[in-house]
């Protein structure tokens, strides 16, 4: 992804997950809103997105209690947050389908690095002859 481009919210916070597991770090909806990672991304639509993509942070249900956002500061309880398989499952595929892209521009450029030798090596032989 170019750095002009901005990252879409859901993968920001697959991608915070991700990174919150393996350092076995728990965080809650009110801990994640304020990082950097997540910066400009409000802490309903964090709510929401989690709700989504994650399995139940703490044993059957919970997974409603910690993405409520009221009064009674549900969501400031820490959570061992891990994403669904079909998440986990789909972000893999898209790191599989950057990389072929980027493998796809790389072999472009070596296609157009060999017509190019290939042009010269003609003009060579011609020149020699």
């Amino acid at each position: 992804m170019k750095k002009s481009e901005k990252k879409p919210d859901v993968l920001r916070v697959t991608e915070f997950i991700l990174d919150n597991n393996k350092s076995n770090k728990k965080f809650s909806l009110a801990e994640a809103a304020e990082t950097k990672e997540l910066n400009g991304i409000g802490l309903y639509r964090i709510a929401e997105i989690i709700k989504n993509i994650c399995l139940q942070p703490n044993g059957p249900d919970s997974i409603n209690d910690f993405t409520r956002i009221s009064n009674n500061n549900l969501h400031n309880q820490q959570g061992d947050w891990q994403l669904t398989p079909t998440a986990y499952f789909s972000y893999l595929t898209y790191l599989s389908i950057k990389e072929s892209e980027k493998s796809n521009r790389i072999a472009i450029k070596t296609y157009k690095v060999a017509i190019t030798a290939l042009i010269i090596a003609v003009i060579s032989a011609v020149i020699a002859a």
